[in-house]
């Protein structure tokens, strides 16, 4: 396949453009299309948070600490369209201490490094992993969520961790409360946007935290089909991670939250205030058995083409750049540099190729949430592979220059590396196959 056809998709931007407006987006609950569900089961069947210990490490049970307290200190991030209803609420639901070590197939998640490795170290750039996400998943529902802390280190990871705990704990309250049930999907979307209040202060509240983007979701199922789909995702977002559903009927991946500007995050933002920028909330019906699945940008970038240097903003082939055409892109015809529908069909294109090969490699009728979040890491570490390499090359080379040369040396290399494809980044990936769930639901192994 030559370069223009890998990241030209013109042909597919009628089809997404067609599937977009399905999508209810808004800033608000209000904006959300209004539909009534099914009361919400409290059993879970399956549970995953990581990477590694994900919220098991520090406070390994959720309380509600950051939901508790004075409801006026809650308003920094967004008005709730009924505060009678929810936000005056006493956090008194019946959420229940989570047990984390329940992993099952149809609601999985993962992280991963794409960095390179420090010369002589063993360990990897960017260290540690800053991404952070939960997985709750009940009868007939579920909570995603994921966290992409600002910047590099242990202030980024603990900004992540406190977002997802403090939007988990929120949901676990307000979701099953007995005393104010949720009766439609506005409200689902107006527990979700509370729970990024409770993310906000869950962060402030954290000593030694930074900023985080954070995007959470809910499935649950409707009481009448909406477009002949018995389920919903609601979902909120602020800053560049990112919402998809896979539909394993039609065979094609559609992103959510799409036209996010990548904008915003909670904790000290502006202060000890969020930026509030890019909130963005959408509503979606959807299939049974579809798969519902939220990344953070270390996965989402390396699906542009842009990234991958099949084209630039320019409109020059990546491979151009560096004087050859070792990347399949002709120099006497360079790819013109896609417009923003035609990178979002791009993605949405190379995303659903790649998924219609997993089903098809893993002779599955659908693909679940393990072999889902598989195959995008497998994809993210392929896509960076060139990049990383050379910088690894590059890095070894750096040991030998004089101090007062690395500085210099460091910055050529790293301009060099914008030539190669991919992002290396922390990569996450958290998802859940659309249906009702048993306690029969296999389990599957988890170390920690």
């Amino acid at each position: 396949m030559d370069a223009e056809k890998k990241f030209h998709a013109s042909k597919f931007t009628k089809q997404w453009g067609k599937a977009r407006r399905k999508i209810s987006v808004g800033t608000c609950a209000a904006e959300i299309q209004c539909e009534p569900i099914v009361t919400l089961n409290l059993h879970i069947v399956g549970t995953k948070t990581g990477p590694l210990t994900g919220l098991m490490c520090g406070k390994e049970q959720l309380t509600g600490d950051c939901t508790d307290g004075d409801e006026d200190e809650r308003s920094d991030v967004l008005s709730i369209d009924d505060p009678d209803m929810l936000d005056g609420l006493p956090c008194n639901g019946d959420g229940g201490t989570i047990n984390w070590n329940r992993p099952i197939q149809e609601a999985n998640g993962e992280s991963v490094t794409l960095y390179d490795f420090k010369p002589g170290t063993g360990e990897h750039y960017g260290d540690p992993i800053a991404d952070v996400y939960a997985v709750i998943a009940r009868a007939n529902n579920a909570i995603l969520a994921i966290a992409d802390g600002s910047d590099w280190g242990p202030k980024a990871r603990e900004a992540a961790r406190s977002a997802v705990r403090g939007s988990i704990e929120c949901l676990n309250k307000r979701l099953f409360d007995s005393q104010y049930p949720l009766k439609t999907t506005r409200d689902v979307m107006n527990a979700i946007l509370l729970s990024f209040d409770s993310a906000h202060k869950c962060i402030l509240e954290t000593e030694g935290t930074t900023s985080s983007a954070l995007c959470v979701a809910v499935v649950c199922e409707l009481v009448r089909p909406v477009r002949n789909k018995n389920w919903c995702v609601c979902v909120a977002n602020l800053g560049d991670s990112a919402c998809f559903v896979w539909s394993n009927r039609k065979g094609i991946a559609q992103e959510v939250t799409y036209g996010n500007s990548g904008k915003g995050c909670l904790g000290h933002a502006i202060g000890d205030k969020p930026d509030k920028s890019n909130l963005r909330c959408g509503f979606l019906p959807v299939h049974e058995n579809d798969t519902v699945f939220l990344v953070t940008d270390g996965i989402s970038e390396n699906f542009d083409p842009v990234v991958l240097c099949e084209a630039t903003s320019s409109g020059k082939a990546g491979a151009e750049k560096r004087g050859s055409t070792d990347k399949g892109t002709n120099a006497e015809h360079p790819p013109a540099a896609p417009i923003p529908e035609e990178t979002e069909s791009a993605k949405l294109a190379k995303l659903t190729e790649l998924l219609l090969s997993a089903r098809s490699h893993k002779r599955v009728e659908y693909l679940n949430a393990d072999i889902l979040v598989n195959t995008l890491f497998e994809y993210a570490i392929e896509a960076t592979d060139e990049k990383r390499k050379f910088l690894e090359r590059s890095w070894d080379d750096v040991d030998y220059i004089d101090a007062e040369d690395q500085s210099s040396k460091e910055y050529e290399i790293l301009k060099v590396a914008e030539d190669y494809p991919g992002k290396v980044d922390h990569a996450t990936a958290v998802a859940y196959k659309v249906g009702h769930l048993t306690d029969g639901q296999r389990h599957m192994s988890q170390t920690v």
